[in-house]
C-alpha cells in the first residue's frame, strides 16, 4: 500500500513538473515576465541613489526656482553658497534640508522659504519668495532698498540689483532705518512716497526722476521730485490725500506727460523749481 502511494506521488510530481515546464515555454508568459522585469529595472534606474556620505560644498549644485530678473548674479551666487555650505554638512535627508531652509530664511532676502529638496544626490532646489526692491531709502548711514510695503532688504558690500533697473531714492526720511531685514520702515512719509511711486513708476519719464525728497514732510506734509538735470518739482500730498485747492494726482501726471511729450523731458532740461500743486497751471519758484 505504501509503495503504491509513493508511485502515485511520483507520477503526480512528474506531471506537475511537466506542466510547469510547458507553461514556462509559453511565448506569452515569457513576454510578460520580461516586460515586468524591464519595468522594475527602469524604475530602479530612475530613482536617484541617495548618498550616505557627505560631499564638499563645491560638488553640490543649488538652483532657486525662477530667481527674479532684478537680482544681481553675485547675490544669487552668495545665496547659493549659503545653501551649499549647510547641505554639505549632512547626508541626504530631511534634517539637512530643514536646517538649510532655516539658514536661507535667516539671510533676510525672502518673505518665505517654502522648501528645499534634493533632485539628485548632488543637486538641490530651493523654492522661495524673494523680497522685491521697490525703492531706495537714503539716510545718514547710507542706502537701503525697501519693497512696496516699506520692508527693508538686507545690506551687503556687493551689488544687489542689476544696474539696468532704475529705482528712485527716497531721501531725508523722518525715522531711522529698521535694524532687522524684512521689517517695515516706520513713518508715514515713507508710506506717502510709496503711494506716489505706485502712480508714477509706469510713466515713460520715470527714469528722469532720481529722488523723492521727504525733507519738508514734517512741517508741510509735502514731497518733491529731484530730476537728473537737476531740477525740483513740488509734488505736494500723496494721491487721494490732496489738500483743499491742490491739484489732483491725475492732473499732475497729465501735466508731466505733456511736458515730456513736448519738450523731451519733464523739466525742459532746465535747472528750475516747478510747482505741480497749483490748480491753474504749473508755476515756477
Amino acid at each position: 500500500m505504501a509503495r503504491r502511494k509513493q508511485n502515485k506521488f511520483k507520477v503526480a510530481l512528474q506531471t506537475s513538473s511537466s506542466l510547469f515546464l510547458d507553461v514556462l515555454k509559453s511565448p506569452i508568459l515569457i513576454s510578460w515576465v520580461l516586460a515586468i522585469g524591464g519595468l522594475i529595472t527602469l524604475t530602479a534606474m530612475s530613482v536617484p541613489k541617495l548618498r550616505a556620505t557627505q560631499v564638499s560644498a563645491a560638488e553640490i549644485k543649488v538652483t532657486f526656482n525662477a530667481p527674479p530678473v532684478w537680482l544681481d548674479n553675485s547675490l544669487l551666487i552668495e545665496l547659493q553658497n549659503v545653501a551649499r555650505a549647510h547641505l554639505a554638512q549632512t547626508t541626504v535627508g530631511r534634517d539637512g534640508l530643514v536646517k538649510t531652509a532655516e539658514a536661507i530664511a535667516a539671510t533676510g532676502w525672502f518673505t518665505e522659504v517654502k522648501q528645499v529638496q534634493w533632485l539628485s544626490d548632488q543637486h538641490a532646489r530651493v523654492e522661495a519668495t524673494f523680497l522685491v526692491p521697490y525703492a531706495k531709502v537714503t539716510d545718514q548711514k547710507g542706502e537701503l532698498y525697501i519693497d512696496s510695503q516699506g520692508r527693508r532688504l538686507p545690506q551687503r558690500d556687493g551689488v544687489i540689483v542689476n544696474p539696468k533697473y532704475h529705482f528712485i531714492a527716497l531721501t531725508n526720511p523722518t525715522n531711522q532705518r529698521p535694524k532687522i531685514a524684512c521689517t517695515p520702515w516706520a513713518g508715514d512719509d515713507i508710506c506717502a512716497a510709496l503711494k506716489v511711486l505706485h502712480v508714477i513708476y509706469q510713466e515713460a519719464w520715470v527714469t528722469q526722476i532720481q529722488a523723492i525728497d521727504l525733507g519738508a514732510w514734517n512741517h508741510s506734509g509735502t514731497m518733491a521730485f529731484v530730476t537728473d538735470t537737476p531740477s525740483r518739482f513740488n509734488w505736494g500730498s500723496p494721491p487721494n490725500e490732496e489738500r483743499q485747492l491742490e491739484t489732483l494726482a491725475s492732473e499732475k501726471l497729465h501735466r508731466l506727460n505733456w511736458l515730456n511729450e513736448n519738450f523731451g523731458s519733464i523739466d525742459k532740461g532746465m535747472s528750475k523749481n516747478f510747482d505741480l500743486t497749483n490748480t491753474a497751471s504749473i508755476t515756477f519758484q
